[in-house]
């Protein structure tokens, strides 16, 4: 998207939809594809995103997708296609307006290939109005054209921030349960299985979650913590090294021995001594 231009709708239709497969294809437009009854799968780049009454989804330009209605299960649904055009021919331009609205600017710049809503802000109300007004091709309908453009991309990128607030409040929630639960449990064997249940995830998605919101995957943080706490074990305790393993949750001394020197270049023995001979060094001085 260039800042001196403006959408316009190259293809929108209402269709009842039977049993279908759509090839798949792409396009330079952007799509929003709204089920008005019903249920649909599309498949976006070889995933599955399943859409239901009251659901709607937009599609970035050049991203491949296709439809898809299993058998008795119609689906009715709304499409509209935009593209962007010189804003010559409008009122204003989309760098004016992102100006106004940061959440619309974080909405057209994003790089994904789709994102799914809820409608609970009327968008259906919005899409419909801006195709039966496109359907009048007057010439005089211009201006009513560019301003219901503008409701329903502002409208959408409104819902879309709340949307990320949302996830955002909820994954830092999951983030604190599941931190909560490692911290207080290190010291026994702790499957991500088990972290996953406690929030109710899947674990390959609470994987995602956490590695977006700490940087680390979950098992590399418990290591990581593992390893924290057998430092602190080894310089402040006289806990035999061959059991400190069972003190942070690894089964064997020799695993823990080969993990705790890939990460501090020391087995544990050497560890304890160094800081031994530290300590010493640092009472007489």
């Amino acid at each position: 998207m260039k800042g001196n231009t403006f959408p316009e709708a190259v293809y929108y239709y209402f269709k009842e939809w039977q049993e279908f497969e759509m090839a798949p294809h792409r396009h330079t437009a952007i799509e929003i594809m709204y089920v008005i009854n019903g249920t649909c799968k599309i498949e976006i780049d070889g995933r599955i995103v399943d859409l239901r009454q009251q659901q709607y989804i937009f599609i970035y330009g050049n991203v491949p997708h296709r439809l898809i209605i299993e058998k008795n299960k119609p689906c009715r649904m709304l499409n509209i296609e935009f593209e962007w055009k010189d804003a010559a021919a409008h009122f204003t331009d989309m760098d004016t307006l992102i100006s106004y609205d940061h959440r619309l600017m974080d909405m057209l710049t994003a790089e994904e290939d789709f994102f799914v809503l809820k409608d609970s802000s009327h968008v259906y109300n919005q899409l419909r109005s801006l195709v039966l007004e496109l359907d009048l091709h007057a010439d005089d309908n211009k201006l009513p054209i560019d301003i219901l453009f503008i409701q329903l991309l502002t409208t959408i990128a409104k819902s879309r921030n709340e949307q990320k607030q949302q996830i955002d409040e909820t994954n830092e929630w999951m983030i604190h349960q599941v931190l909560a639960y490692i911290h207080e449990n290190y010291d026994t064997e702790i499957k991500v299985q088990d972290l996953a249940d406690i929030v109710h995830l899947h674990p390959s998605y609470l994987h995602r979650v956490f590695k977006q919101a700490l940087g680390v995957t979950i098992n590399d943080y418990m290591n990581n913590l593992r390893i924290e706490k057998a430092k602190m074990l080894l310089t402040k305790t006289d806990i035999p090294v061959t059991e400190i393993a069972s003190y942070v949750g690894i089964n064997t001394s020799q695993y823990f021995s080969n993990m705790f020197k890939a990460a501090t270049r020391l087995t544990p023995s050497q560890y304890r001594k160094k800081e031994q001979d530290f300590k010493g060094i640092d009472k007489r001085s």
